[in-house]
């Protein structure tokens, strides 16, 4: 199963977050957070505005016959 983000307009996620949009708009131009076509996913922005750490999902090594 893979991750689908739930992607919102800039005013939408900065009303969620209490930030001001110019926020989440200076936030993307600095690479913090990734734009999709304008728009923004509310985990990835949600995660920095409180400084929460993603941790990446755990990967199986792949096994090299001997």
């Amino acid at each position: 199963m893979s991750y689908r983000p739930v992607l919102l307009a800039p005013a939408d996620i900065a009303h969620l977050i209490g930030k001001p949009v110019g926020t989440v708009k200076r936030w993307a131009s600095e690479g913090r957070i990734t734009s999709h076509d304008g728009r923004y996913d509310y985990l990835e922005v949600r995660d920095v505005a409180t400084g929460a750490v993603r941790v990446p999902p755990k990967r199986t090594p792949l096994l090299v016959p001997a």
